[in-house]
């Protein structure tokens, strides 16, 4: 399969062909899971093995996996989870949260919802100019009332891996809940739920090639969470509503193959993400790669590039409308709604200016590497359309009357 002008991976992935012949598979079996008698047994055998091969993924035990409808779900449930919680044994209590200014909108609201309505305090700590957030700042932020810090594990804009052990290790013994959103790293870097030592992990199928609506949420055994929704006890009471099988299991298998291509997926995005630099920086020398500079500590599908003097949502269109290639000015989430600059970029201290000359490239399963000529030549085209069309008319070619 090939889809040669895709390079907006991190804002969804197609769905891979076994997570499709899964789903029409498991279509089939179409009893209620909670039903008892014989018809639902494929059904159970279905969704435990698509749990199995999540919890794989994850790196956590079957009993601590939870399905959800998606990333936003399963980081309201861990936040929202912990506050209904806390509230209802000690009610009137102030609680302060630690959260980075690098977060997805789906942390960022709920953390405004809970300011407002339980009165919360926030710290919103902005990382380094590269995009990290350091444990000794989250150490720095603690307060005897601080209840929980979320920090996401990878970064969806410029791709920053955070340090998580180390945070999780300042917090450890606290009695602090450290949830971290998972979204835009379970399938694309190695990730293993116990090793890291958070107490909440989420993810989302359709990021590694599942299906949108549906996704999951890694609790920690011990951990207690109020449920976000009530019903029939569905997922050992904690998530009410009768489960979405074919979709679950879809997302299981395409699981499944994140797990077996993982490594390989690694080596090939890293060769990419190099040739991608080599290549834009040879075609458009005044290039500036966002991020780590250290690419070990940067997740390797992705690339946030600033040139300078170009505005980055132009040279989408065009890229879009001449060549038929697909890039984002940021997060998904946020581009449909009113235009705003990216709250990522600015709290790395970047200006305004190159805030609005950055794209975010995502390469994915599918990219060929004729695709990475393919688009650093479309870019080099687009770059210098943009540079004709700005540059001052000569006193030359000016009429007088």
């Amino acid at each position: 399969m090939s889809i040669q002008g895709y390079f907006d991976y991190n804002a969804t992935t197609p769905v891979c062909s076994e997570a499709i012949n899964a789903f029409v598979n498991a279509a089939k079996a179409f009893a209620n899971p909670s039903s008892k008698y014989a018809l639902v047994k494929p059904v159970g055998a279905f969704l435990s093995e698509a749990r199995e091969s999540l919890c794989k993924l994850v790196g956590c035990a079957t009993d601590e996996l939870f399905f959800t409808s998606g990333g936003t779900e399963s980081n309201n449930w861990a936040l929202k989870g912990v506050f209904l919680r806390e509230f209802t044994a000690a009610p009137g209590e102030s609680a302060h949260i630690i959260i980075s200014a690098l977060e997805h909108s789906s942390i960022l609201e709920v953390v405004r919802y809970l300011e407002r309505t339980f009165h919360c305090e926030v710290s919103r700590l902005n990382p380094d100019n590269e995009g990290i957030i350091s444990a000794e700042s989250v150490l720095a932020a603690l307060r005897p009332n601080t209840r929980v810090v979320s920090i996401m594990l990878a970064n969806n804009e410029v791709g920053s891996i955070q340090p998580i052990c180390d945070i999780s290790r300042v917090l450890r013994d606290r009695n602090i809940h450290f949830h971290v959103d998972g979204v835009q790293a379970v399938g694309k870097i190695k990730v293993d739920a116990h090793m890291l030592g958070m107490d909440t992990l989420s993810f989302s199928g359709h990021k590694f090639y599942g299906p949108k609506g549906c996704g999951g949420l890694y609790i920690r055994r011990g951990v207690t969470l109020e449920p976000l929704i009530h019903g029939g006890g569905q997922e050992r009471g904690y998530r009410g509503g009768t489960e979405a099988v074919a979709m679950i299991v879809s997302m299981g298998a395409a699981a499944k193959l994140a797990s077996e291509q993982l490594d390989e997926n690694l080596q090939r995005f890293a060769q990419y993400s190099d040739l991608l630099r080599k290549q834009l920086t040879q075609k458009v020398p005044t290039v500036v790669f966002n991020g780590p500079k250290n690419l070990s500590m940067q997740v390797p599908n992705t690339l946030s590039i600033c040139i300078p003097g170009i505005r980055a949502e132009a040279l989408a269109a065009i890229l879009d409308n001449l060549n038929g290639i697909q890039v984002s000015l940021g997060s998904a989430c946020s581009n449909n709604k009113t235009m705003s600059l990216s709250h990522v970029l600015l709290s790395m201290g970047l200006t305004d200016e190159e805030v609005k000359s950055t794209l975010r490239v995502s390469v994915g399963l599918y990219t060929q590497e004729e695709d990475i000529k393919f688009f650093t030549d479309a870019v080099a085209n687009a770059v210098s359309i943009l540079n004709r069309i700005s540059k001052p008319v000569s006193e030359d070619h000016v009429l007088t009357t």
